[in-house]
């Protein structure tokens, strides 16, 4: 009897371990597949995020690159608009010049035809009239 209670104790314990160790395995298996479940997605998520990243540092780079290329644009135009004002001062400069040059011109002009005129009112000749001043000078002064 109570060989019997120890085989069927025995016989107990070992369909025990037996069902512990399947449920064991089970679980272990639930706990495997859950875990590899977890990581995929996971896994899946940091995938997403480092091809997102990439896109970014890609478009990153490109914007610098068009950023690169605007800024010498707009340094190129600053530079041609820099030589254009430049260029427009001296065409300002110039026409300046010319009407110095002109009113000078027309001074000389005048003075030379009072000469002539006093010249030729003092050798008695009718036609010469000295009535002006430098008539020429008066009406020709330069504007700046």
């Amino acid at each position: 009897m109570l060989s019997s209670l120890v085989k069927e104790h025995n016989s107990k314990q070992s369909k025990l371990k037996e069902v512990n160790e399947q449920y064991r395995k089970e679980a272990l298996g639930a706990i495997e597949t859950a875990t590899n479940l977890s990581t995929d997605n996971v896994s899946e998520s940091v995938n997403e995020v480092f091809a997102t990243q990439r896109k970014l540092e890609k478009e990153v780079k490109g914007l610098q690159t068009n950023t690169a290329h605007f800024a010498r644009q707009t340094h190129q135009w600053l530079d041609m608009i820099h030589g254009f004002n430049g260029s427009l001062k001296e065409v300002g400069d110039f026409q300046n010049w010319a009407k110095t040059v002109e009113w000078d011109m027309r001074n000389i002009a005048s003075a030379l035809d009072y000469v002539q005129r006093s010249e030729a009112k003092e050798q008695g000749f009718p036609s010469a009239e000295a009535s002006e001043e430098f008539p020429a000078a008066a009406s020709a002064e330069p504007s700046t």
